[in-house]
């Protein structure tokens, strides 16, 4: 077809080339993985987005990086190949069901088990259900599986889809989860959650050299405060998205 052909014909039925790539395997930079089809994953795993919090992922030899809120697993895959000769573990939290499932088959398909380990629950302050809300960027014509545990406005373009379907989950504390670890370094992506998982972390923060938290709506000023209540320097990195950057 070539590729302006293709595009044309895109834009006329109203399909991305997301969509349109088959559900098969792929691999970009040593790392597999198969993209849903009507979802973001091929965004989500593929193209460059957070380039200014990379630096901040060092990983030394032996240690654990949780990713919690996980998705499909950009972030824990690319630790994973990046340091899978330090001996390095990867915890990786996402709570919704079907994002799950793809996250547990990208990991089965790089052989990264002896790696990644993979919880299927939501970082919250109590053990439990949860309710999910399914969320909305306007910009966007199709999302991956968009869902917090934040059932209010974040910013004038991530709102609460008007007839989503809310799901219940299992929640629990990051220091219950990670009780039989030694974290080290975190990621926390949770749509406007944020708070309600620090919450949830206060003994694991006591062990953290680097956390890196994504803050949404008007999280700011109280991530900030429990993150300096913890004794972390803070570096407040801005791109497509607002990140405060804990370290010790």
């Amino acid at each position: 077809m070539g590729k302006k052909k293709r595009d044309e014909y895109l834009q006329k039925v109203g399909t991305s080339i997301t969509d349109f790539l088959p559900e098969r395997p792929y691999s970009i930079n040593g790392v597999k993985t198969i993209p849903r089809k009507g979802t973001q994953d091929f965004y989500m795993l593929y193209l460059a987005r957070e380039e200014e919090v990379k630096p901040h992922l060092t990983m030394y030899e032996g240690e654990t990086f949780v990713d919690v809120g996980a998705n499909v697993g950009s972030y824990s895959l690319n630790i994973a190949n990046d340091y899978k000769d330090s001996k390095i573990k990867v915890i990786a939290i996402e709570a919704h069901p079907e994002n799950y499932q793809a996250l547990r088959r990208n990991v089965e398909i790089n052989k990264f088990n002896h790696i990644i380990i993979t919880v299927n629950k939501a970082a919250s302050d109590n053990k439990g259900l949860a309710t999910m809300y399914e969320r909305i960027h306007i910009d966007d014509r199709v999302r991956s599986d968009f869902y917090s545990l934040c059932d209010t406005f974040l910013h004038e373009t991530n709102f609460v889809r008007p007839h989503g379907k809310p799901i219940q989950v299992e929640c629990d504390t990051l220091d219950n989860i990670l009780a039989p670890y030694t974290p080290d370094v975190m990621k926390i992506d949770i749509e406007g959650a944020e708070v309600v998982a620090l919450k949830g972390a206060a003994s694991t923060l006591k062990h953290l050299r680097k956390i890196i938290v994504e803050v949404h709506g008007n999280n700011f000023d109280v991530v900030k405060e429990i993150l300096e209540d913890n004794d972390f320097r803070l570096d407040t990195v801005k791109g497509n998205m607002v990140h405060i950057i804990g370290s010790r």
